[in-house]
């Protein structure tokens, strides 16, 4: 089966009423995975903070720097766990994969408008753990998605083979937040 997803920018997860609507949308949609971007959160709000009954969270908080951060919901019907690729990825970058039942492995992202980090790095990390994940997981299902902002699509998809399948904007005119299959 292969699992649903969700995508969802949601600009503070910790602010009133946003972890009550975020369960709201996973239980009344059937959601199995929800790749949340902008969670806002530092390693002070726990776990119960953000927890939604039924889900795995997890959850790649913004070190040193306000703002953003990325987290994964997973129906705790399926078996799941965080994949640590063997690349080191950059301190600063947010991505956080994980892997859902035998055959899929998902990564939220987000690339902020003004990275600390040459923003080529982003796609060479997405690639090379897109690299590793074929290799040792032939049969699996690659999905990654988030607020990317001005990440070039076509970079992605010639060194990735993922495609882009976001096809209406989701920020005023312009398409953001995306998901590559």
């Amino acid at each position: 089966m292969t699992p649903s997803l969700y995508v969802l920018n949601v600009a503070a997860l910790c602010k009133p009423g946003a972890t009550d609507h975020l369960t709201v949308d996973l239980k009344s949609y059937g959601i199995s995975v929800a790749i949340v971007t902008e969670t806002h959160l530092k390693t002070k709000p726990t776990d119960n903070l953000i927890r939604v009954d039924g889900y795995t969270a997890f959850r790649r908080d913004r070190a040193g720097r306000r703002g953003r951060g990325v987290a994964v919901y997973v129906i705790s019907a399926l078996k799941s766990s965080r994949w640590m690729p063997s690349v080191a990825a950059h301190a600063a970058l947010e991505v956080d994969w994980v892997r859902v039942g035998d055959r899929v492995l998902t990564a939220a992202l987000y690339h902020p408008p003004r990275p600390i980090y040459k923003p080529e790095m982003l796609p060479d990390y997405v690639e090379a753990c897109v690299s590793e994940i074929s290799h040792d997981f032939p049969m699996a299902d690659i999905v990654t998605a988030g607020d990317v902002n001005q990440l070039s699509d076509r970079d992605v998809d010639e060194r990735t083979g993922l495609t882009q399948i976001v096809r209406q904007p989701t920020s005023d005119m312009n398409i953001l937040d995306r998901i590559y299959v």
